[in-house]
């Protein structure tokens, strides 16, 4: 019972964490983007989008197949099949990285 509790807390720890890493560096990449093109994302963005949603999709084909690892790298690579054609459906709105973007990922 006290290694579920200990467990949970280290996850909920981390999760708050997380939260508030990206609340900062969102907080910081608007001021840098306000001189980018407006209404357009940055080269890789929908990639993101596709490999999180792979990962939900995974961690529930892995926990109904009992194998939570297993679902998600399967998860991952449905992602990125995902995040690619979303990549390619809107390469019309799709902008270079900015400065601030390369050394965000670069850290990342």
């Amino acid at each position: 019972m006290q290694l579920y509790i200990l467990i949970f807390s280290l996850v909920f720890v981390l999760l708050i964490g997380t939260l508030i890493g990206g609340a900062i560096a969102v907080r910081k990449s608007r001021t840098v983007l306000a001189s980018a093109e407006q209404g357009k994302q940055p080269k890789g963005y929908w990639m993101g989008i596709g490999i999180c949603i792979g990962v939900g999709i995974g961690t529930a084909l892995g926990t109904a197949l009992e194998n939570i690892g297993m679902g998600i790298a399967i998860g991952v690579a449905i992602g990125a099949g995902i995040g690619a054609s979303l990549e390619q459906k809107n390469k019309n709105n799709i902008r270079p990285l900015t400065e601030f973007e390369k050394r965000a990922r670069k850290w990342g």
